[in-house]
């Protein structure tokens, strides 16, 4: 599993270096202007890219025949999609670490640039459920539907987990007053049906997974 671990993050590296590079020039500028919509703009960037980057090794591994060699090592198919479902949280907990920090630093150089603070939490929220979304939905289509349509999925799954999100929003504001009470159910359905999604995921990736032959 370690070694599993190691493949998948040696993979994302070299993409991850140059995001990691533009998210540093682009949080240097963030944090020395004071504008919500750019910081909001940022955090979501930092958690959906670099979780973009993590779902990305499934294609390459297809691309450079690793995929099936790593079938003739001793590991199970459990352990090769746990290992892909680990490495899409790390990469995830990465961007929420650079989100933080440039946050932080704007915080600390200009206040607070939200009205109400809660609303930063709101923020990180709503990254963290398309990130888990997204990897929920990519996984199962990637092995499902071959790796061909790497591009096309990637796309798909995003644009399905902002979707999701929007109406998870929207639902909660409609049955809920305004205040309070509203912004903290909307953090905990967020929170839970975006995890949810992406454990249920797992064992539906790997049922796909053992059916596949190579």
């Amino acid at each position: 599993m370690k070694g599993l671990m190691k493949n998948n993050f040696y993979a994302v590296l070299a993409n991850a270096k140059v995001f990691s590079i533009f998210m540093i020039i682009l949080g240097i500028f963030v944090a020395a202007v004071i504008s919500q919509s750019l910081l909001i703009g940022y955090v979501m960037t930092g958690m959906v890219g670099f979780s973009l980057n993590a779902a990305a090794v499934a294609k390459n591994e297809y691309v450079s025949k690793w995929g099936k060699y790593k079938l003739t090592l001793p590991v199970r198919r459990a352990d090769i999609i746990k290992s892909m479902y680990l490495n899409h949280s790390f990469w995830l907990l990465i961007g929420a670490a650079f989100s933080g920090t440039v946050t932080g630093i704007s915080w600390f150089l200009h206040g607070c640039p939200f009205d109400i603070p809660m609303d930063i939490l709101t923020m990180f929220v709503l990254g963290i459920s398309i990130s888990l979304f997204m990897g929920a939905i990519f996984f199962p289509l990637f092995y499902l539907g071959g790796a061909e349509r790497n591009e096309v999925f990637l796309i798909i799954s995003l644009l399905c987990a902002i979707g999701i999100d929007l109406v998870i929003v929207t639902v909660v504001n409609d049955l809920t007053e305004p205040g309070i009470t509203s912004i903290l159910t909307g953090l905990v359905v967020l929170s839970a049906s975006s995890l949810l999604a992406f454990v249920l995921s797992y064992p539906l990736t790997l049922s796909i997974f053992k059916r596949k032959e190579y």
